[in-house]
């Protein structure tokens, strides 16, 4: 069974949500730092695609075989997108650190 493709761009379309970060005062300085750092390179320093499924999965906890199914992707094309995102925040985080 073939899956029908959709991009990003029609999910955008779609009303796809808007990720809220939360860079609340309450928390300590350095955390906030660091939330803020890492908010900047999931918007700036990951693809679309790897940006919706870490969002998804961390922020929505959504199964990654409930995001592949809505992306039309195979369950380890999202885990690598995941892995990937996971990598490239953790080199920018150490840079701050």
């Amino acid at each position: 069974m073939r899956h029908k493709l959709i991009s990003l761009s029609d999910l955008a379309e779609k009303q796809m949500p808007k990720y809220d970060f939360d860079c609340s005062e309450n928390n300590s300085g350095e955390i906030l730092r660091m939330k803020k750092i890492l908010n900047k390179a999931i918007i700036n320093e990951l693809t679309d695609r790897q940006r919706y499924c870490i969002c998804e999965y961390y922020l929505n906890g959504r199964s990654m075989k409930n995001i592949a199914g809505e992306l039309s992707l195979n369950p380890s094309t999202v885990t690598r997108h995941i892995k990937s995102a996971e990598a490239r925040l953790k080199k920018i985080a150490s840079c701050y650190m």
